[in-house]
């Protein structure tokens, strides 16, 4: 079950919830615009309207594929046509557009981390658990074409995004799971820059916002901080308390596009929305003692959500 609040007038109500899932979630991804979501888990992946607030016809899922793991909405900027890609945990890359779909295998088979698309470039990131990172564009009919590929021994990768402008190119920005290296990888060929940042603590998730040029990264233990990408230190850390005794888990963070909200699950049935500047929290219950582990954040009709 997906359920979704909007915001008006300051505070949070249910707008809906949505019935489909038969396993776990672990991935949700809205467009920009707020008309369509994706979710995905155990189960596969399914695509949601969320003004009818009904399931639209959406991939086929395949046990083979294993569960749903990573994904993002991709359209480029000369087509107008709005595809989504997700990953899963037997490593198969998914292009679905309508009732077409493509797949397209990995170098090194292990379960797909994170995606990030760039729009300006029409490049495609993928990294997965066996410490590779690849870059493919995105052609006009939504086929996929490999750029190159970077393997790191002893690494995993927890999520990829795409950096700020430099020139004409967007470098490719790799974040660990258990903390270490945050690498740069320059965009022409996936050749590692000189200064990686350092993280000491595990990163459950990454919310990166290259335009307004922050990073919210969850740290399991405490909440999510935020960085800025010039200069990799804690600009300001949002608390999300832990239950005491139970296992540490990862949760999904998400940025809205203004970057004003910061929103992060919690191991105990609550949604929390933070106010970036003054840093006041709105905690939402879902559940009375559930982990809600997956976020995201858009714009329904008019209002956050």
């Amino acid at each position: 079950m997906l359920s979704l609040h909007s915001n008006s007038k300051q505070s949070y109500r249910l707008h809906g919830k949505l019935h489909g899932h038969s396993g776990a979630i672990v991935r949700l991804q809205a467009t920009d615009d707020g008309k369509y979501l994706a979710s995905g888990g155990t189960d596969g992946t399914k695509a949601w309207d969320l003004h009818s607030m009904r399931e639209i016809p959406g991939p086929t899922w395949l046990e083979t594929h294993g569960a749903t793991t990573a994904m993002v909405w991709v359209k480029r900027e000369d087509n107008m046509t709005l595809a989504l890609v997700y990953g899963t945990q037997n490593s198969q890359l998914v292009c679905w557009q309508g009732f077409k779909r493509g797949v397209w295998p990995l170098i090194k088979s292990a379960e797909i981390t994170g995606l990030a698309f760039d729009a300006s470039s029409n490049r495609l990131a993928v990294c997965h658990r066996g410490g590779v990172i690849q870059l493919w564009t995105v052609e006009d009919s939504m086929a996929l074409k490999f750029v190159w590929s970077q393997e790191f021994k002893n690494y995993v990768p927890r999520a990829v995004a795409f950096s700020q402008l430099e020139g004409d190119e967007r470098s490719v920005l790799v974040f660990p799971l258990y903390g270490g290296y945050i690498h740069t990888l320059k965009a022409n060929k996936g050749t590692v820059a000189d200064s990686p940042w350092h993280i000491s603590t595990n990163i459950g998730d990454v919310a990166v916002n290259a335009q307004k040029g922050l990073v919210c990264v969850d740290e399991p233990s405490s909440g999510a901080n935020l960085y800025a990408l010039s200069k990799p230190h804690v600009r300001a850390t949002f608390p999300v308390n832990t239950t005491p005794g139970k296992k540490r888990r990862l949760r999904q963070v998400a940025l809205d596009k203004d970057c004003t909200t910061i929103v992060s699950g919690s191991d105990h049935g609550v949604v929390h929305v933070f106010d970036r500047r003054s840093q006041l929290v709105e905690k939402l219950r879902v559940d009375a003692h559930e982990w809600v582990q997956t976020v995201t954040v858009s714009c329904v009709n008019g209002a956050r959500a």
